[in-house]
């Protein structure tokens, strides 16, 4: 059963053409001449935060141009701000920023307390630029992709008050805060999800709502293990959601949280798969999906071809772009070849190598400098006062778009590890997983590695039934391939052989969970594939599979 596709909103062609001119136009120019560009942004930056006590520190009325910034001001971690954010927010003195936050974005911190990103009246605009070129890029891209209702999978915009009164939320529930208002009027889950507190039942309703709703065009979430999660948990449930969605309650009695209503042909449809859940596939129930914007760099790639096996040929993946709490770091401007380049009309960008970071060399370089193919560390410094900020993360300069260099997120700098020299990234342990995966012609859905130094020892948890006793040589040998310092320590002695352990079904999830309920926020959950046993509070050999 099919159901009629709504014609195109006419206003938002309008508003289509209005971005066109006024936003999309301008950047295309712009990418043209990015360092002038960046030269510009930092003169902003500098001449509106000269009077805040950072700026007398380091001279900003005196400084002309990046060199001398770069030379007055030394590369900044959270930590070295942490006081001044948060000595602005009790006092009220311009400490970083000439202009009081409006609220704060909440994110992880490495020290296990959170970060409290400023974020400014002209931080609400700059998302907002971004939301409307993202708009634009995929409007063009793929047809009809907002003809129908969009699922936004995020946080909430407010989580929460500081004792000062000023409020702390998301940046993802920010960012759809920020959407075109041509868009928001597609959004359909209701706010009041955010309040369930248990992770299970969450996703029972999100599968709820989407069930109900026949016309669903694109989906928008920073994971892909989130739709997919969303996927099983309606396969898993699906009588007792059609049971629920036929009763037509209105809201849940457990949680009080508001429940869909849906048209007879939509139950009907629902009703007739019950009993035939194998017929109950992602065309099926969405033929109008047009798109699924997410992450498709660093440990999600992994999730990609998973995801795709289960929707249409035709519905694209889109790259969401390289997003974090701190700033936006790039638009995605080609939405049929996931090329993004870097927003240089808000942001300062400083790359450092990847070999100069991790020898302890942290010569910066700038855009026009920037080589295609190699990986390099970010740094940014944003006109909400994180200045030469090192973001920790790993990029790759995948090419240009005009004159701009394109850039793909690889990885989190703390999914590196080194036991004797080895220096083992996440991204070998994920290269490693593929080729196991093409060896054994399976599918891995949850896996972590970790690194013990004082058994000299990696440990691979892997959620699969037992395989062979080649597993851990292969993939030994497939890490030999991208690193071959790994090779050497392993002939010399110096690394023990990898210990496979096969963990129970579900393991992910209740990782996932355990996650959620240490602090981190379900939008931003991301599986570090490689870590330190002593960085990871999960204890992997309580999920171990029997073997009988």
């Amino acid at each position: 059963m099919t159901f009629s596709n709504p014609l195109q909103d006419p206003w938002l062609k309008v508003q289509m053409a209005l971005c066109r001119r006024r936003l999309w136009n301008p950047f295309m120019e712009q990418l043209r001449q990015p360092q002038a560009v960046q030269d510009g942004v930092l003169k902003k930056i500098l001449q509106t935060q000269a009077s805040t006590v950072f700026g007398k520190t380091h001279r900003f009325k005196l400084l002309r141009g990046y060199q001398e910034f770069r030379l007055e001001v030394p590369i900044h971690t959270y930590e070295d701000l942490r006081l001044p954010i948060e000595d602005q927010e009790e006092l009220k003195e311009a400490r970083l920023n000439k202009e009081q936050p409006q609220t704060y974005a909440l994110t992880s911190g490495t020290t296990g307390h959170p970060k409290l990103i400023p974020v400014l009246n002209g931080t609400r605009e700059a998302l907002s630029r971004y939301q409307w070129l993202s708009t634009y890029a995929q409007y063009r891209a793929i047809p009809a992709i907002f003809n129908g209702k969009m699922m936004v999978i995020a946080g909430a915009e407010v989580e929460g008050y500081l004792e000062t009164g000023t409020s702390y939320g998301s940046m993802s529930g920010m960012l759809t805060a920020a959407l075109p208002s041509v868009l928001q009027q597609k959004l359909f889950l209701p706010h009041e999800l955010h309040e369930v507190g248990d992770y299970q039942r969450k996703y029972f309703y999100l599968a709820a709502w989407a069930l109900a709703e026949p016309n669903l065009s694109v989906v928008a979430t920073a994971n892909p293990s989130t739709f997919l999660k969303l996927l099983d948990m309606g396969r898993q449930h699906f009588p007792q959601l059609v049971e629920m969605l036929a009763s037509q309650p209105t809201e849940s009695k457990e949680d009080h949280a508001p429940l869909p209503h849906l048209s007879k042909q939509r139950l009907n449809q629902l009703l007739a798969l019950v009993g035939h859940e194998d017929r109950m596939t992602v065309p099926e129930l969405w033929p109008h999906l047009k798109a699924v914007v997410t992450w498709t760099g660093g440990s999600c790639g992994m999730l990609v071809p998973m995801l795709q096996a289960r929707l249409a040929p035709q519905t694209a993946i889109v790259e969401m772009g390289y997003l974090s709490s701190e700033c936006v770091g790039s638009v995605n401007v080609d939405p049929s070849n996931n090329r993004c380049v870097p927003l240089i009309q808000e942001y300062v960008y400083e790359f450092v190598s990847q070999t100069d970071w991790e020898a302890d060399r942290p010569h910066t370089v700038t855009l026009d400098q920037l080589v295609e193919g190699q990986k390099y560390y970010v740094v940014v410094t944003t006109p909400h006062g994180l200045y030469r900020y090192f973001m920790n993360d790993l990029v790759e300069v995948t090419g240009r778009f005009h004159h701009t260099p394109t850039i793909a997120f690889v990885q989190k700098g703390k999914g590196v590890t080194n036991i004797t020299g080895e220096k083992l990234y996440e991204y070998h342990v994920m290269e490693a997983m593929e080729a196991i995966q093409k060896i054994y012609r399976i599918l891995v859905n949850f896996y972590v590695m970790l690194a013990d130094p004082l058994a000299r020892q990696y440990t691979l948890f892997v959620e699969h039934a037992p395989l062979d006793a080649f597993v851990g040589y292969q993939f030994e040998k497939a890490l030999a391939k991208s690193n071959v310092e790994f090779q050497a320590k392993r002939d010399s002695g110096r690394l023990e052989p990898i210990r496979v352990v096969y963990l129970e079904p579900g393991t992910g999830d209740a990782y996932r969970a355990h996650s959620v309920q240490q602090g981190l926020r379900d939008s931003q959950f991301k599986v570090v594939k490689l870590q330190y046993t002593k960085d990871c509070s999960f204890d992997f050999m309580k999920h171990k599979r029997n073997p009988f």
